[in-house]
């Protein structure tokens, strides 16, 4: 069975979350995921990401949604929940990102036995 070519653009995620939710509530009988988690990391540059994030945290301000805004050495990442839905996302700083893929490229030469 072929999948149909996803709409990648954001009218077309928001589409496929309201087709999906009336989907499942249509048919009980296709399982949902217990854990009803959303999380996913920002593409762009590291300056890119933050200022998203920012910009965030201000529309989720004046809407009055309350959300968890981390900022560490390493990361930032905003959290909030709807309902019985958790919405996540996040960016590791460039230099995190730069020490992740130094490590994952030994991955492939390294072998435990």
């Amino acid at each position: 069975m072929l999948i149909a070519e996803r709409d990648r653009t954001r009218a077309g995620y928001i589409a496929g979350l309201r087709m999906l939710a009336d989907l499942l509530e249509r048919q009980p009988e296709i399982p949902h995921c217990p854990h009803q988690w959303v999380s996913f990391a920002l593409g762009g540059t590291e300056a890119e990401a933050f200022e998203a994030i920012e910009r965030a945290a201000t529309v989720l301000t004046a809407a009055g949604i309350e959300f968890d805004h981390q900022v560490t050495e390493y990361a930032q990442c905003i959290e909030f929940a709807l309902a019985g839905m958790t919405y996540s996302f996040s960016r590791l700083r460039d230099a995190e990102v730069e020490l992740l893929e130094a490590r994952r490229s030994y991955e492939r030469n390294v072998q435990v036995t």
